[in-house]
């Protein structure tokens, strides 16, 4: 018989992955910037275009603008921690589900806990079932 399985999947911090990690959320904190001068354009726009709901509109516009601070607050305290860990330190990635085979006899404990599969720069490194 065969049952799903997770498996936890962590990656093992190194300067590379570190340094992949910091760029990804940079880049999302410059995406994030941009939506908010974006989004302050729009607002002045709209509040020309209709001056009886002005209030309205930059209440709507700074919940938007206020979301994505909140975000880019988010992903530069992120960057601050991963420049605090150490090498080799794991971090958690997700998880996956596999497929195990069971029988008659095996023991079920063994079925029941998550594995577990590291990986190293993008390279599986091991896997525990």
């Amino acid at each position: 018989m065969n049952i799903i399985k997770k498996f936890e999947v962590k990656q093992l911090l190194t300067e590379s992955s570190r340094a992949l990690y910091i760029d990804k959320w940079e880049e999302e904190v410059a995406l994030l910037a941009q939506e908010c001068e974006q989004l302050q354009f729009e607002k002045k726009r709209l509040q020309k275009k209709r001056p009886s709901d002005k209030e309205w509109i930059a209440e709507q516009f700074d919940k938007e603008v206020h979301t994505r601070n909140e975000k880019i607050s988010l992903l530069e305290y992120k960057v601050e921690q991963i420049e605090q860990l150490p090498p080799e330190s794991e971090l958690h990635e997700g998880e996956v589900d596999a497929i195990q085979s069971i029988e008659v006899g095996d023991e079920w404990k063994a079925a029941e806990q998550k594995g577990k599969i590291i990986i190293k720069d993008g390279i599986v490194e091991s896997i525990t079932p």
